[in-house]
Order: C-alpha cells, then structure tokens, then sequence
C-alpha cells in the first residue's frame, strides 16, 4: 500500500491522487448505501434480525482485512503486527464505529439496543450473545499474560468460534420485524441478495484502498510529512468500510446493524486471526510478543469491552431505572468515542 501510495505521489500532479480519492469516496458511499439495503433485505427473507445479520455475514467482511494481516504476518515472521492489528482493531470497533453511531443519532432515541415486539419482550442483545464477547477477551488475556501464545492456546480461542455460533442460532430471531408490504425486490433470491451483499462488502474495501491510496499521494504531494500522513490518514483509512456503513446506517436507521457488526466483528478478529499467528507463525518456535501489547493495548481493549457489554446490559434495563439514572446511562453513550480518541493520543505521545 505505502509502495502505492509513493507511486501515486510521485506522479508530480495532484489530478490522480485527487481522482482516486474522488473515485474511492464514490464507492464507499455507494457500497455502504448497498450494504445496509442488502442487509435488510437479507433479514427480511431469512426471517432474522438484521442484527444476526451484522453479527455474521457483515462482522465477517469486515474481519476478512484482519485475516489477511495475521496470514500475511505469519509469512513474513511479524506476528506482533498481527496481534496488535486485532486489539487495535477492537478497540476502534467500540470506540471510533459505536462511538461515531451513538454521537450521530442516538442509539436510545430510536430504540435500537431493545426492540419491543407486540407479542413478546425482545432485547436487541441477549446475555448469551455476550458470552464469547467477553470469553474471547478473557482467554486471550489469560494467553498473553506471560507474552507467548502457543499452538495448543489457538485452538482454544478458535474453539470459542462454537460458542459464538451456538449464541446465534439460539437467538437467530431476535429483534424480527416483519414486513407491512410488499418488499419490491421479492423476485430476487436469497443466493441473489447475498451475492449482492458480498458485492457491496468488495466495494467497500476497494473504495476505501482507493480513498486512502488518494489521500495519501495528495497529502504528500501538497508537502504535509508522512508521520502527520500515517497518524491521521491512513489511521482513518483502515478504519473507512465500517465508518461508511455506519454513516449509511445512521441515516437508514438501520443501527442495529452496527451493534451487530461490532459484536461479531471483534469476536471473529480474536478467535480467527490469534489462532492463525499461534498455530502457524515461526515454525516451531513460540511467538514471543511485544510485551506492550499486553500492558497496555490489550488492557484498554478489555476494559473498553467491559464498558461495551455493560452499556448494552444496562440500556436493556433502564426502564426498570428512574428518570436521572436513565439520562446517566443515555449520556455516557458519548463516552465511547471520547475514551478512543484519549487511548490514541497516550499511544501517539509516548
């Protein structure tokens, strides 16, 4: 990407990192607009919540650039990179994503963490889908603790995998809403929606690589330096295909999906990515970590779960809570994002 990106730049004019750039936010916006429709759409057919629907199929497309780093890692005997992309990764799940979701619309204003049904008492978020949440971050803590994780400790985490699907198929219907109307796309097949869902998910990466490649090449053409280029730009960047869907969902409001997305998404970094760089990665030899990544990226990355999980639990229960307790656990929604951008500026300037 760096290799690119100096090409880019390099090419003496701004006019093709500027169309990148303009290219890449065209379809980001039209790859998040077509994510969040395939999504809802999917749900509908399936009879599921388009919370399931984040949890797996989304959670999954968004994990897939963790998997190729921690197979790309292995190959090139740079675990760290991998172990740190994943608690990196979760940590801007919770902080930057949710964080950018509640601050934008206010998950509790349109009732998207509980969906009360005519019928039955339906929370967005069961208790059994905060199991391997919390688990997976629990055993890779127990992991790490001594600074190497070992082949028999991946399968461990990649075991929890079972659990995170045995959670989903329990609760595949939670939150169901069903149509009032004819949905117009009828005539499209399951196999059809999900193609196009697998579509939306390429685009989105590929509008976010071009984005970040365009932005890259223009900064460094108008003389900003790389390290202002590294800490902003492509920090964004890596983070774009799940900004892009949640600013679409936002406006959808299809937020849901986005709490889904999160959940699913951190847990699949954790059980599919440590288990790759533990069972692969040096051969024979046991992967000695930075033991930074443990003192202090992975106890944020834990303690910001822990806000997680609680803020869902809690939000589930706050009609059972008195006005000023409401409004407390309402308001500190907004805290995600303000807790982020402090771990990011302790990591920059130490």
């Amino acid at each position: 990407m760096s290799e690119i990106a100096a090409f880019v730049s390099s090419s003496g004019s701004i006019l093709v990192p500027l169309t990148l750039l303009i290219l890449g936010l065209i379809g980001l916006i039209y790859g998040a607009d077509k994510l969040i429709d395939d999504t809802a759409e999917m749900a509908e057919r399936l009879g599921t919540s388009e919370f399931i629907i984040g949890l797996t199929i989304i959670a999954l497309g968004t994990s897939l650039p963790e998997v190729f780093v921690g197979i790309q890692s292995v190959m090139y005997g740079a675990e760290n990179i991998a172990i740190g992309t994943v608690i990196g990764s979760n940590i801007a799940n919770i902080g930057l994503i949710f964080g950018t979701a509640c601050i934008g619309r206010g998950i509790y204003k349109r009732s998207v963490l509980v969906k009360k049904l005519p019928t039955q008492k339906a929370n967005l978020v069961s208790k059994k889908q905060y199991i391997p949440l919390l688990l997976s971050v629990f055993v890779l803590g127990i992991f790490l603790r001594d600074y190497i994780i070992e082949p028999w400790e991946g399968f461990i985490i990649f075991a929890i995998i079972f659990i995170f699907l045995a959670t989903i198929f329990k609760d595949k219907a939670i939150g169901v809403e069903l149509p009032e109307e004819d949905n117009e796309n009828d005539d499209r097949s399951k196999l059809g929606i999900l193609m196009s869902l697998l579509f939306a998910i390429a685009l989105l990466f590929i509008g976010s690589e071009a984005t970040l490649m365009g932005a890259t090449g223009l900064a460094l053409n108008l003389g900003i330096s790389e390290a202002i280029v590294g800490l902003l730009i492509v920090a964004i960047g890596t983070s774009l295909p799940e900004l892009a869907a949640t600013i679409s969902a936002i406006i959808k409001n299809r937020l849901k999906i986005i709490v889904g997305n999160v959940i699913g998404s951190n847990v699949l970094n954790i059980v599919l990515v440590v288990p790759i760089v533990a069972i692969f990665g040096q051969g024979k030899d046991l992967i000695k970590l930075d033991p930074v990544l443990y003192n202090q990226d992975f106890f944020v990355m834990a303690a910001m779960t822990l806000l997680f999980a609680s803020f869902l639990w809690l939000h589930s229960l706050r009609d059972n809570f008195r006005k000023p307790l409401k409004t407390m656990i309402n308001s500190s929604a907004y805290s995600f994002i303000f807790l982020y951008f402090l771990y990011i500026i302790f990591r920059v300037t130490i």
